[in-house]
Parts: C-alpha cells; sequence; structure tokens
C-alpha cells in the first residue's frame, strides 16, 4: 500500500453467543481514521461514535480473544492495547513500521513490518516479549491465520501469498497476485485477497486455484467477514466501506471515510478461535 494511505478501518464485530443465553449481543464496527486519528465505533446499523484517539497514524488492527484492541502505530513505532472502554496502554514500542496485525489460536500476537527487501514478521507473547518469527519478506502487509494455525502473508512487492507453518517455514500458496493486501478467511476456508493495483477481490481455494469475487472498486485493503458471511471490504480511494454478499453483490456501508484500510472482525465460533483479514479475529466467549 502507498506510503500516502492516513486511515485504517478495523470492523468488529462483537456478536457472542452462548449455550445458556436466548440472545446475542450486537454487532460493533471500529473505524481507526489516521487524518484525525480518532477510532470511531458504529453499530451494525452506521451510527458512529467515538470510541478513543491516538497519536499518530493508526494502521493495523486486530482484537484479541478477550476483546482488547490493538492498533500498529506505523510512524510511532508502536503497538497500543486498547480495553473495551477504550482505555489505552502501550504493548510494544520502539518497532520499525509496524503494519499487519494478527492473533494465532494461543494468543500470540504477529506484525508484519513496512519494509522493502528484508522485512519482517515479528512475534509477541502475552507480555510483549519479542522474537523474528521470518523475515526476507518485501513490504509484507496483511496477515490471516487458517484453522490449521497456518499463516498466511500478502507479499505485496514479490506479488504472492506465502503460507508459513508454527515454526516459520514458508512455501508460495499463490503468485501473480498484483500487490496483494488485505487477507480474511470464509467459513468453508476460501482465502480471499484485496489488491491495491488491479482493484479486484479475489477468491482461492485451500488449493491456490484463484478466480474473481469482485470488481469495481478503487484500490481495495483490508477486508473482513461478518458472523452473517457478509464480506467488508475498504474501498480505499472512494472512502468507503462496501459489503458484500456471498454471491459478490456489492453494497455501500459506510462512506465519507478518509482512505480507510485494513479491517478486523470479532465474530462468535463455538469451541474454536479463528483468525480473519489483517488482524481479523474470530473470538470465542463460552458463558
Amino acid at each position: 500500500m502507498k506510503r500516502g494511505v492516513h486511515c485504517i478501518l478495523l470492523l468488529a464485530v462483537v456478536l457472542f453467543t452462548s449455550s445458556t443465553s436466548p440472545f446475542t449481543y450486537a454487532d460493533n464496527i471500529y473505524v481507526a481514521c489516521g487524518g484525525n486519528n480518532t477510532i470511531y465505533k458504529f453499530n451494525s446499523s452506521g451510527n458512529m461514535s467515538v470510541f478513543a484517539s491516538v497519536s499518530s497514524s493508526p494502521y493495523g488492527v486486530a482484537l484479541d480473544s478477550s476483546g482488547n484492541l490493538y492498533v500498529s502505530e506505523i510512524y510511532n513505532g508502536t503497538i497500543d492495547k486498547f480495553s473495551s472502554s477504550g482505555n489505552m496502554s502501550i504493548f510494544a514500542s520502539r518497532l520499525d513500521r509496524p503494519t499487519g496485525l494478527a492473533f494465532d489460536s494461543i494468543g500470540n500476537l504477529y506484525m508484519t513490518s513496512a519494509e522493502f527487501d528484508t522485512a519482517k514478521i515479528n512475534k509477541f507473547d502475552s507480555s510483549g516479549n519479542m522474537s523474528v518469527f521470518a523475515s526476507g519478506l518485501n513490504y509484507p502487509t496483511g496477515l490471516a491465520f487458517d484453522r490449521s494455525g497456518y499463516l498466511y502473508v500478502s507479499d505485496s512487492l514479490n506479488n504472492r501469498i506465502d503460507k508459513f507453518d508454527s515454526s516459520g517455514n514458508m512455501s508460495v500458496f499463490a503468485s501473480g497476485v498484483n500487490y496483494p493486501t488485505g487477507l480474511a478467511f470464509d467459513s468453508s476456508g476460501n482465502l480471499y485477497v484485496a489488491t491495491w493495483n488491479t482493484d479486484n477481490i479475489y477468491k482461492l481455494n485451500s488449493s491456490g486455484n484463484m478466480s474473481v469475487f469482485a470488481s469495481g472498486l478503487d484500490h481495495t485493503s483490508g477486508l473482513a467477514f461478518d458472523s452473517s458471511g457478509n464480506l467488508y471490504v475498504s474501498d480505499t480511494l472512494n472512502g468507503r466501506i462496501v459489503k458484500l454478499d456471498s454471491s459478490g453483490n456489492i453494497s455501500v456501508f459506510a462512506s465519507g471515510l478518509s482512505e480507510p484500510a485494513f479491517i478486523a472482525t470479532q465474530v462468535p465460533e463455538p469451541a474454536t478461535l479463528l483468525l480473519l483479514g489483517l488482524g481479523a479475529v474470530i473470538a470465542v466467549r463460552k458463558r
């Protein structure tokens, strides 16, 4: 993604189910904008309120299993942690251009860095201790875990999607993808890819076979699914978030945004923890 992008969209669909409760909670959607360094909160109808502010350049977003929100500030070199009520603390600092964020199934946080040729994926434990998980990428942005625990990374300037096992061993999952950015898995295990240069959303099956799912957007970046299987896409240069149903039909969810980018959703998934999109997490709470 171009460095001039200033606004990150975080979709956090907080929709907890319970085997003992007769109801579910409403969806909530969070948008972080670099233009005014403010994180907004939307309900599923699009009503907006201010959730929190940061000091500079919010970028990657992710939710942990407790509903805490993590935001990378690319130019400050920090990862901020917000409680569900918006209280902020610094989770990690002195980082090299932190970008995409995603949690694995046991609560480790993974981060890409917006560097060229020597870019890394860093791994943080719950205490914020950092180690290098993988290196040698070229401007990686999006992260997503599948249900088997493999990490997928959009290696943007290499025009490919890389796949890593838990030890950091890499294989190429798909190539020839023109500047991939956001990633998200649907409930059937298909991987969706946003692209900055082609303005298409691609769908890849488990074998890496690729087809066009949607087109006609303008510099897409972030992707995330809600609990009903709808895909939300940041249509960045049009300043809006669009919503795609399972057939790829597009409707506008939110507009008038300042360069929205990455998206993360939190939706119910019984007895499992899945990662979607750029830091997109499906969090489980059973009560």
